[in-house]
C-alpha cells in the first residue's frame, strides 16, 4: 500500500512541476522520526504511527519538590507523600489540603484500609496511621529501619512493610504487632504487589532480584537482573506480573538520625491552610525531545519484565535512556509505565509501547489508575496530573524544521494510514530560510483535511508542518507523512583543470595486465586522437604510468544540487580563434590522448560541465579554458666534433628543453653527461667527452627531451 501511494505521489510531483525531473523527498514514517518533532495530545507507537491520546489535565501543584507516592480511598479522595517536608496532601475535587506533616522529610509510601491513611516515612521513618479526615495520627508500627519503600495490605488485613538498608520484609498485624517476614540478600526491597493466590512479589535493590514472598513466609528469587534495582511491580487482572529494573544505586547504610520536629496529634493544629484551586483547566502539555540525547550514564537505563503465572520472567522492553519509576494498568490490558528524565508515559500492549503523554517536569515518579482515569505525580516540581482515556480535543503534532539544504520549491504531500477521511486530520505548513521558525517565515496555510495535495508554502530553504485532530477518533491513526520539494537548480563548478607532465598517463585498474607493453585502444573512436583508457569507474584514478607522445587533462569539478554532470574538452593552437572537438559528454574527470595527429606547437584547452542530464529542460553550466599544453613529437638533433684532447657533443631541439644527454662506448652500460654549463635546461646544450676515454671503442649518444623524445647518433673517435 505505502509502495502504491509512494508511485502515486511521484505522478502527482511530476504532473504539477512539469520541468522537475529529480524531486526529492522527505518522509517520517517511523518512531525515530516522529518522535524528532513536538507532539501534544498524540500518541507515539513503536511500530511508527502517530494516534489519539489521553487527554493530560494538571490538577495539582505543590510548593514541594517532590510527589513521591499517592493513594485512593473508596469515596474519591486522593493523597499524595511529598518531601522534603515529609507532608501529606489530600486533594478532594478541585481542593487541595495538608492534612498531615511527618517528622521525617519524605514519604515514599502510602496505603488506605478500613477508612485509615497509612504512610511510610524515610529515613529513620515510622508507619505512620493518619486519620483522612482530620490529620490526626499516630505511630502504627516502627520497624527500626533507615528507609519505607512500599506498603501492601494482605487479604486477610495485615500490612506487608518493605524496607531498606537492611532488606527486610515486616508484616504487621492490624493491631500494630510487626514480624520479619522475609530477610533478602539485598540493600533494600523496593517494590511490592500481590498475585490472586496472595504471593507477595517482592523488587530488590542491590541485587537487582525479584522474589516471591508465600504467606507462609517462604520465599525464592524469580529472576536476577541485570540492573541494579526492581523500582515498581503491578499485578494485572489476569495475575500476570510486570516489573520495571533501573540502573539506581540507593544509600547501602542509614543515614545519622537528626533532630527531629513532634509529630502533631491535631488535624486541625497541624494542617496547611486550606488551599482553594482554581477549577482544573487542560493545560498545554507539549513533548519536546530536545534531550533525548542525554546519555545513559546521566539519564540511566530501564527493563520492563513480564512475571509469568509459572515464574518465568522475561524482559519485554528495553529503554536505553530513560528509567521506569512506576507501573499501572491501562485501557484494554494494557500496562502504563511512569518515567524520567523526559517525563513521559507510555503504554505497552500486545508487544508494541506506545508514548501517550509527556509532561514539562520531566520525571514522573508514581502512577495509579482508577476506572478511565489515571494519575501521575512529578518531581522537579511537584504537581498531579490526570490522563483520561479519551482522546484529546487538543491534538498537534508539528514536524521539526526541515533544511531541504537548498532555497527550494515545495510540491505535493501524502499521508498515509487508517481513517483519516471525514475531516479527521488536518495539514498545514510553513517555510523560510532560517534554522529556526520565526517572524521573517511565512504564516501557517490554512489548514487542509485532505490526504494529498499541494504544499501552501512559499519557496525557501526550511520547511514546517503542523498536523491536527480536528476530529479525534480512537481508531485514527497516521502511518507516514511524505513532502515532496525540488531544489533550484545551481549550475556546476570547475574548481581544478590540469594538464598533467608529459608522457604521463593514468590506466584503470581494469585495464588488462598483459600483454605489459602499453598499446592505444580505440583508435578510431575520437576521431583523429587515440586513448589509452576504458571503462572506469569514475572514482578510480588509475594507476600512473608513461607513454611517449600521450597527454592527460585531469580536472575536479562540483554540483550543488549532486546533479549527474557530464564533461566536453575542446582544443584550440595558440592564437587560433576555433575550437575543436576532442571529447564530448564524458562521465570521467579526466581523458589522455595521443598528441602525435597534431603538429608539434603550444595548444589551449577548454573544459565545458553541464547538468542537462538531470535538468534536459533548464540545464547549466560552467566552463574553464585557456589552459596550455606542449605537443613536441620531434627528437632533438646531435651533432659531434673533435677539439683537441676533448669530443665536443652538440644537442638541439626545436621545442622542448634538452633533458638528458648520455653516451655508451662498446655497447656497455649507458653514462650521463654533465652539459659544460652545469644544468641541462634549454633547448641548446654542449657537452664535452675526454677523448681518452673512448679513444678506439664504438661510441653511441642517446638524447632525451622533456617530452621523451629521443635521439641517438654514433660518433667516431679518431
Amino acid at each position: 500500500m505505502r509502495r502504491l501511494h509512494f508511485l502515486l505521489l511521484a505522478a502527482l510531483f511530476v504532473a504539477a512541476n512539469v520541468s522537475a525531473v529529480a524531486p526529492q523527498f522527505w518522509r517520517i514514517r517511523s518512531a525515530d522520526e516522529f518522535l524528532t518533532g513536538e507532539i501534544e495530545g498524540f500518541a507515539v507507537t513503536s511500530r511508527g504511527e502517530l494516534r489519539p491520546a489521553p487527554s493530560v489535565r494538571k490538577v495539582a501543584t505543590f510548593t514541594d519538590p517532590f510527589v513521591l507516592s499517592q493513594v485512593s480511598s473508596p469515596n474519591g479522595d486522593h493523597f499524595f507523600g511529598t518531601g522534603n517536608e515529609g507532608k501529606i496532601y489530600r486533594l478532594r475535587g478541585t481542593e487541595s489540603k495538608a492534612i498531615f506533616t511527618a517528622p521525617e522529610p519524605e514519604i515514599y509510601a502510602l496505603a488506605f484500609r478500613d477508612g485509615a491513611l497509612f504512610a511510610g516515612t524515610s529515613p529513620n521513618g515510622k508507619v505512620y496511621r493518619v486519620d483522612p479526615e482530620s490529620g490526626t495520627s499516630r505511630v502504627f508500627y516502627d520497624p527500626q529501619q533507615a528507609y519505607i519503600w512500599s506498603l501492601r495490605f494482605l487479604a486477610n488485613g495485615d500490612l506487608a512493610v518493605a524496607t531498606g538498608v537492611d532488606g527486610k520484609l515486616f508484616r504487621v498485624t492490624p493491631a500494630g504487632a510487626g514480624s520479619l517476614f522475609f530477610d533478602a540478600p539485598e540493600t533494600h526491597l523496593r517494590s511490592m504487589g500481590q498475585r490472586p493466590d496472595g504471593t507477595l512479589l517482592v523488587g530488590g535493590s542491590g541485587q537487582g532480584r525479584i522474589y516471591a514472598v508465600a504467606m507462609d513466609g517462604s520465599a525464592h528469587a524469580l529472576y536476577d537482573s541485570a540492573l541494579s534495582e526492581i523500582s515498581a511491580i503491578y499485578v494485572d487482572a489476569n495475575g500476570t506480573g510486570w516489573a520495571a529494573g533501573v540502573s539506581n544505586v540507593l544509600p547501602s547504610s542509614a543515614p545519622a538520625r537528626k533532630d527531629q520536629k513532634t509529630a502533631q496529634q491535631s488535624g486541625a493544629g497541624q494542617s496547611a491552610e486550606t488551599k482553594k484551586e482554581e477549577a482544573p483547566t487542560t493545560v498545554e502539555v507539549g513533548f519536546s525531545f530536545e534531550d533525548s540525547n542525554t546519555s545513559a550514564t546521566q539519564a540511566g537505563a530501564g527493563e520492563l519484565y513480564r512475571i509469568n503465572s509459572d515464574d518465568f520472567v522475561e524482559v519485554v522492553r528495553r529503554f536505553e535512556r530513560e528509567m521506569i519509576y512506576g507501573l499501572s494498568g491501562g485501557r484494554n490490558g494494557s500496562v502504563l509505565l511512569a518515567t524520567g528524565p523526559q517525563g513521559r508515559v507510555y503504554e505497552f500492549s500486545n508487544g508494541e509501547v506506545a508514548l501517550i503523554a509527556n509532561v514539562p517536569e520531566k520525571q514522573i515518579v508514581s502512577i495509579s489508575s482508577a476506572g478511565n482515569t489515571t494519575m501521575v505525580t512529578t518531581t522537579n516540581s511537584g504537581a498531579v496530573y490526570v490522563l483520561n482515556n479519551v482522546p484529546s480535543n487538543r491534538s498537534e503534532f508539528r514536524s521539526a524544521a526541515k533544511d531541504v539544504e537548498r532555497f527550494s520549491r515545495f510540491g505535493q504531500y501524502r499521508i498515509n494510514g487508517r481513517r483519516l477521511d471525514g475531516g479527521a486530520i488536518a495539514i498545514a505548513f510553513r517555510s523560510g530560510n532560517t534554522s529556526t521558525p520565526d517572524a521573517t517565515w511565512s504564516a501557517w496555510s490554512a489548514p487542509s483535511t485532505e490526504t494529498a495535495g499541494s504544499i501552501q508554502a512559499p519557496a525557501g530553504r526550511y520547511l514546517q508542518w503542523k498536523l491536527t485532530m480536528p476530529r479525534p477518533a480512537a481508531e485514527t491513526a497516521v502511518e507516514s507523512v511524505t513532502i515532496a520539494f525540488l531544489n533550484r537548480n545551481i549550475a556546476p563548478s570547475i574548481e581544478s583543470l590540469a594538464v598533467l607532465d608529459p608522457a604521463v598517463v593514468l590506466i584503470s585498474s581494469a585495464y588488462p595486465s598483459a600483454p605489459q607493453v602499453v598499446e592505444a585502444t580505440n583508435p578510431d573512436e575520437y576521431g583523429i586522437f587515440s586513448s589509452l583508457e576504458p571503462a572506469r569507474d569514475k572514482t578510480d584514478p588509475g594507476k600512473r604510468m608513461f607513454r611517449k607522445g600521450f597527454r592527460t587533462v585531469s580536472w575536479r569539478a562540483r554540483d550543488e544540487n549532486g546533479d549527474s554532470l557530464r564533461y566536453s574538452v575542446a582544443f584550440r593552437r595558440k592564437g587560433s580563434d576555433k575550437w575543436l572537438r576532442l571529447r564530448d559528454n564524458i562521465e570521467e574527470p579526466q581523458i589522455n590522448f595521443d598528441t602525435s595527429q597534431v603538429p608539434d606547437g603550444l595548444y589551449e584547452l577548454k573544459l565545458t560541465v553541464t547538468d542537462a542530464i538531470d535538468n534536459p529542460d533548464m540545464p547549466l553550466s560552467d566552463t574553464r579554458e585557456s589552459v596550455e599544453f606542449q605537443v613536441d613529437n620531434t627528437s632533438p638533433s646531435i651533432a659531434s666534433s673533435d677539439s683537441g684532447e676533448e669530443i665536443v657533443i652538440r644537442v638541439s631541439d626545436g621545442v622542448s628543453p634538452v633533458g638528458k644527454v648520455e653516451y655508451s662506448a662498446d655497447a656497455e652500460k649507458w653514462i650521463r653527461l654533465t652539459p659544460v654549463d652545469g644544468i641541462a635546461d634549454s633547448t641548446e646544450e654542449t657537452f664535452r667527452l675526454p677523448r681518452s676515454s673512448v679513444q678506439g671503442k664504438f661510441v653511441i649518444v642517446r638524447a632525451t627531451d622533456a617530452y621523451f623524445n629521443v635521439a641517438t647518433q654514433s660518433v667516431t673517435v679518431r
